[in-house]
């Protein structure tokens, strides 16, 4: 295929600049939105139960409509060019506001269905909504969830840029745009391998972690900020050797007695249970926190969301 990138045979051609298209197909954007979410062809294929050819196809001739390239095949993956992702964005807001309209008139003839795209931080993401949106979907069995999972920091942005309805964060900012609503106490406890000499002790006191090699989450985690809070200037006292991006890394790193770590309960239950992790308390500090959810505060939530708001209540 002749100005297509080498061993990309969908779309992402090398399309001549023309004028700007006089209207555009809402179908044909949706298929683009997920392409470029997903960023592979086939998993937006099966995401829309299509056949790859017609999601080719399609996109194929939005490119050539519009008069841009919209992607790139980059080890891979597929990923939008710049004028893909002014686009994405656009096609964010169609679609949301497709979505909230069929919704909308859901809720007037009684019904909950749909899809509802709701965001969460690693620990409510991985641990605590997967199990509640299985007995939502069991009482709303026409709701298709569509859970996003990242650091605190990338999911309320995902809220203020439109891409999720409801997030469930760590920590709570002052930004007026959001509104805020705490749900579930989260207790923290210090994380050590089972062959570590602390795994037998019930607690330690806080002055015995500056000793150990110590294991943190990245910047823009709920934990670290919690913690950081908590120990207030004491953190500076740590020996920290590593950040990871996840609570699964960090216990990993735990149970290969890299170091030590403080983690939130209900990720390391598994491991507890095996004798793979002990959890230790801190002498004379109750490591707790506050998970959040928050909405945008001037977005209408859909029936679907509302209904989910409800069942966690």
């Amino acid at each position: 295929m002749e100005g297509a990138l080498p061993g990309c045979t969908h779309a992402c051609l090398e399309v001549p600049v023309g004028n700007a298209p006089d209207d555009l197909d809402l179908h044909k954007l949706e298929i683009f939105y997920w392409v470029m979410e997903l960023e592979s062809f086939s998993l937006a294929a099966e995401h829309l139960s299509l056949r790859q050819p017609t999601i080719s196809a399609h996109m194929r001739t939005l490119e050539q409509q519009i008069g841009v390239k919209l992607c790139d095949r980059i080890s891979g993956r597929i990923v939008p060019t710049p004028v893909g992702k002014l686009l994405k964005q656009q096609a964010t807001r169609l679609l949301n506001l497709k979505n909230e309209t069929l919704a909308a008139l859901d809720a007037v003839r009684g019904k909950v269905r749909g899809e509802f795209r709701l965001g969460g931080s690693s620990v409510p993401g991985e641990y605590i909504l997967p199990g509640m949106l299985g007995k939502f979907v069991g009482d709303f069995p026409e709701v298709k969830p569509i859970l996003r999972i990242g650091d605190s920091e990338e999911i309320l942005e995902a809220i203020l840029d439109g891409e999720v309805e409801v997030g469930f964060v760590g920590f709570k900012t002052i930004d007026r745009r959001l509104a805020w609503q705490s749900l579930w106490v989260d207790e923290m406890v210090v994380a050590v391998a089972g062959t570590h000499p602390w795994a037998r002790a019930r607690e330690v006191a806080l002055a015995e972690l500056n000793g150990e090699r110590f294991l943190v989450r990245e910047t823009g985690s709920g934990t670290l900020r919690s913690f950081s809070r908590l120990l207030g200037s004491k953190v500076e006292r740590l020996q920290i050797i590593m950040e990871l991006g996840s609570a699964a890394a960090i216990k990993e790193a735990v149970i290969d007695g890299l170091g030590v770590s403080v983690l939130s309960r209900a990720t390391i239950r598994r491991e507890v249970k095996a004798g793979l992790i002990k959890e230790v308390r801190l002498k004379g500090l109750k490591l707790e926190r506050q998970f959040y959810q928050v909405v945008q505060r001037e977005r209408t939530l859909s029936s679907v969301a509302k209904a989910f708001l409800q069942f966690l209540k």
